[in-house]
């Protein structure tokens, strides 16, 4: 079933932008607790530790900067400045770089699979709004996986459209309480995913005319499928 998701009704869900804002907190309140671990180490001997709480800034400061992209989309939406730019890209160059290069490389390349490919394989897109969706995706299953299993992300090249699939092992259910049309959801524990980061992934799936749906299995595995046609 295509997503279908307007942006008025998008934005009606006013649990986005609280979403977002607690996010950002959550990843400020991270990044001080790590400085004022390294004022404790100063002048102690505590090989590696150091090194570990900058990393971990580092990351948290990756992530930061890809939610104020977020809260950039959000805004242009609520202004109606929100411009949409589709242009031709060789997709397996563009995914190629995205999860090895700087800044994301460490966080995107252990736990995603990128295929070979034999020929060039281009679709129209707008890389930014792609670019936005894939780190949604990751960063929304590595906040709700396990401690102790990381997320995967696999991309495949079909015949009209290119797929996105998650899949990740949830500490918990999401429930919700009411029933969203903007997501396709199968829920075999009768409880939905239905988050306000869901919604922007839908409506980023949704502008390329794709869809996005997401399956609770048995056990708390939870998979999304996202499916983008290489033409409009």
């Amino acid at each position: 079933m295509k997503t279908s998701v307007s942006v008025q009704n998008f934005l009606e869900d006013n649990r986005l932008i609280e979403d977002i804002f607690h996010e950002l907190k959550s990843i400020v309140a991270s990044i001080l607790s790590s400085v004022e671990l390294i004022a404790l180490y100063d002048g102690k001997s505590v090989e590696g530790r150091i090194t570990r709480q900058t990393e971990a800034i580092k990351s948290q400061v990756i992530e930061l900067d890809f939610q104020l992209q977020n809260v950039r989309i959000v805004q242009y939406m609520l202004n109606k400045s929100f411009q949409f730019k589709r242009k031709q890209t060789s997709l397996h160059l563009f995914l190629n770089q995205l999860i090895r290069d700087e800044p994301y490389n460490k966080v995107l390349y252990s736990v995603t699979e990128l295929p070979a490919v034999k020929k060039v394989i281009d679709a129209y897109i707008d890389e930014f709004v792609i670019r936005q969706l894939v780190l949604n995706l990751y960063f929304w299953m590595n906040r709700h996986s396990t401690s102790h299993q990381l997320p995967r992300m696999v991309f495949s090249f079909e015949d009209t459209y290119f797929e996105i699939k998650g899949n990740f092992y949830a500490s918990y259910i999401f429930p919700s309480p009411f029933k969203s049309s903007m997501l396709d959801v199968r829920d075999t524990d009768n409880e939905l995913l239905n988050q306000p980061l869901c919604y922007l992934m839908s409506y980023l799936a949704a502008l390329h005319d794709g869809t996005f749906e997401i399956i609770v299995e048995p056990g708390k595995n939870v998979s999304i499928v996202i499916r983008i046609p290489y033409k409009p």
